[in-house]
Formats: C-alpha cells, sequence, structure tokens
C-alpha cells in the first residue's frame, strides 16, 4: 500500500506542479500572495481586468477541484472490490498528500524557485528580489501546509470511504 500510494502522490505532485505551473505563468496575481513579502511589494503587475479575473478564477477553482477529485478517485481505484478499513484509505491519502508537499517544497520551491529562478516564475518588476533565494520561507510554508493536508486527509478518507463502502466498485 505504502508503494502505491508514493507512486499515486507523485502523480499527483506532477499534476498539481502543472497547475502551479499554468497559474503563474497566465494568473500570477493568483500566485502573488504565496511569495515572499519583499516580492509582493515590488510587484508591478498590472490592474487585472474583469474578464482576466474570472477566467484565474475559474481556472483556480475547477483546475483544483479536479487535483482534489483525482486524489479521491487514486484511493477509490486502489482500494476497489474490497472491504477496507478507514484507517487504510486515510494512511494512503496521507502519504499522497505528504509526497506532493516534499516534492512542492524540494522541486518547486527550493529547486525552482529558490536555485534556479527561471524567468517564469519571477513576477514583474521583483527582479532581484531577496525572496526568491529565501529557503526559509518556503519551509515554512511546507509545514503550514502539512497541517493543512492532515485536514484534507481526513475529508477526502472519509470522501473516499463513503464512495468505496455506498456504491459498488
Amino acid at each position: 500500500m505504502i508503494a502505491g500510494a508514493l507512486a499515486a502522490g507523485l502523480v499527483w505532485s506532477l499534476l498539481w506542479m502543472i497547475y502551479i505551473y499554468i497559474i503563474v505563468v497566465k494568473f500570477p496575481h493568483e500566485m502573488l500572495h504565496d511569495y515572499p513579502e519583499d516580492i509582493r511589494q515590488a510587484s508591478r503587475l498590472p490592474e487585472q481586468t474583469p474578464a482576466q479575473k474570472k477566467a484565474a478564477k475559474l481556472f483556480s477553482s475547477v483546475g483544483g477541484l479536479v487535483l482534489f477529485g483525482v486524489l479521491i478517485l487514486f484511493s477509490v481505484l486502489y482500494f476497489r472490490g474490497g472491504e477496507v478499513p478507514f484507517t487504510k484509505v486515510l494512511l494512503y491519502i496521507f502519504i499522497a498528500a505528504m509526497t506532493w508537499n516534499a516534492a512542492d517544497l524540494l522541486i518547486m520551491d527550493w529547486l525552482i524557485i529558490c536555485l534556479i529562478t527561471p524567468k517564469w516564475v519571477v513576477i514583474e518588476g521583483t527582479e532581484g528580489c531577496k525572496g526568491y533565494k529565501d529557503y526559509m520561507y518556503h519551509l515554512r510554508g511546507v509545514l503550514i501546509g502539512c497541517v493543512y493536508m492532515v485536514i484534507i486527509s481526513v475529508i477526502f478518507a472519509a470522501v473516499g470511504w463513503g464512495i468505496l463502502h455506498f456504491f459498488i466498485w
């Protein structure tokens, strides 16, 4: 089960990375709150039009729902066809979610943002800001993310377990 959860977590991480890349490139306003303070202050992003705001919210919402649905689907597909205790579904989803948390920190934050800092992650007007190299900022963020992932894991495990027990799979 652990190997299956890690595999699901790696696939889920890749999907999240694609989702975040699209948001950062196409809808940078949506991610500005996740950047360090000096970057938020120096940002010179142009004001969004109502159409841009609507498109950003639509993409963020639908993309987020799809991603969370995929995590639940992974657990349902993994455990289908048999009786499974809630704790197993919870552990599976927790491992997958924490795999994403680790991938986000190590690949997205520390490798891509802090070490490489490609042009596509640099918000307009923030070139040279020290926040791009702030490894501790990202570590604190992932620790906060761990708390959210525990809560999400419990909720999504309940949904996945419910689907497994109340529907025929």
